[in-house]
């Protein structure tokens, strides 16, 4: 949220808004940092480094979502240009495979052959248009009697008391094994499926994330006593999908609540032949990344509590694996753990706060 005031709405913004939420973040509120060594510092002073792919040599490529542009970043080469935005749009998940980088480019599905040949594939925001995934989700608070929601507050600064799924999209991850590629839309709540030949479907819509009001939070957002033991349904937003070792996707969701862990993120698992999907993670702060182990341990970026967190195969036991400021993509290859670190630097507007976002390699 982008101020005190609204960090403690109830609102289900349906979608990540890092961009809003880093004007107001100062460039050191961080949490406490597990450096890496400075070889393990990949690449540094970059402007919102949210997403990130790694080939199989250990090349990255990275994106500078809201400069619109994606680079790829060999050992021992300067940094390359892939693509820059000629519109100024959004450039970010960023996925590879052998023949090249797929990303995302506004609210268009894009592929960049390592040859540079660059071709649009789909238009997400066209299917959304068109279909509107969580159309028929209800969000809010839909079990309040009509004299308790005629309590409700109205205005700007007011969460909405009941509403349905709007159209929207924001595509921010995406996931390929050399067939389809799968697409977490962050404001459609949605994971897309996009063949080859560009045909786009919607395979799952991620459930609401129902909180109970208790009367601190009907407090701090001036809602009647009446909603007091009723729940919010928030938005699941969901902002990453990876494909497991078992086959599924592995999808992380940061809720459209307040970011300070009010509304828990958490992780599913979504079946990519029939879209039945299972939630095996929950209580995370702001859930922006995940990779999954080859041994199913599921790695995942808490943003806002600055740390990356290691869940056990299947939904077992969190363990803090690393420490770091503000951190986004999270990719295995290898014997390594790879991420976005400090990815809100840069954006504040406040003097000084320069970019500084970096890509760091870590031994688990």
């Amino acid at each position: 949220m982008s101020s005190s005031k609204s960090a403690r709405r109830l609102v289900a913004a349906g979608v990540a808004a890092l961009a809003a939420l880093a004007t107001t973040v100062a460039p050191d509120a961080t949490a406490s940092t597990s450096a890496p060594s400075d070889r393990d510092v990949l690449a540094h002073g970059l402007l919102s480094p949210l997403s990130v792919a790694v080939t199989n040599q250990g090349a990255i490529v990275y994106s500078a979502n809201f400069a619109g542009e994606l680079y790829l970043k060999k050992a021992g080469e300067p940094r390359k240009l892939l693509f820059r935005s000629k519109k100024g749009a959004e450039v970010g998940a960023v996925s590879v495979d052998r023949r090249g980088v797929w990303f995302v480019h506004g609210a268009a599905l894009m592929r960049r052959t390592w040859k540079g040949e660059v071709r649009r594939v789909a238009g997400l925001g066209a299917h959304e248009q068109a279909t509107n995934p969580d159309g028929e989700a209800t969000y809010g608070a839909p079990s309040l009697s009509p004299e308790c929601a005629a309590q409700w507050p109205t205005g700007p600064e007011a969460p909405p008391q009941e509403y349905d799924g709007i159209v929207e999209s924001h595509p921010y991850g995406t996931a390929t094994a050399g067939g389809p590629v799968y697409v977490a839309d962050a404001a459609g709540n949605s994971i897309l499926k996009v063949r080859r030949d560009g045909t786009v479907s919607t395979l799952a819509v991620l459930p609401a994330i129902p909180v109970e009001i208790t009367q601190e939070f009907a407090d701090s957002a001036d809602l009647p006593d009446c909603a007091v033991g009723h729940s919010y349904r928030f938005e699941p937003v969901p902002t990453d999908v990876e494909i497991g070792p078992d086959g599924l996707l592995y999808v992380s969701s940061l809720p459209g609540g307040p970011e300070d862990g009010t509304v828990p993120g958490g992780v599913f698992t979504v079946d990519p032949a029939n879209g039945n999907h299972t939630q095996i993670a929950t209580d995370l702060v702001s859930a922006t990344g995940l990779d999954v182990a080859a041994n199913g341990d599921v790695f995942v970026s808490e943003l806002f509590a600055g740390k990356i967190t290691r869940i056990a195969a299947g939904g077992g036991a969190q363990s803090t694996f690393v420490r770091v400021p503000f951190p986004a993509a999270v990719e295995l290859e290898g014997d390594f753990v790879y991420a976005s670190v400090n990815v809100l630097s840069g954006l504040s507007g406040q003097p000084g706060d320069a970019p500084a976002g970096k890509v760091v390699r870590y031994t688990p």
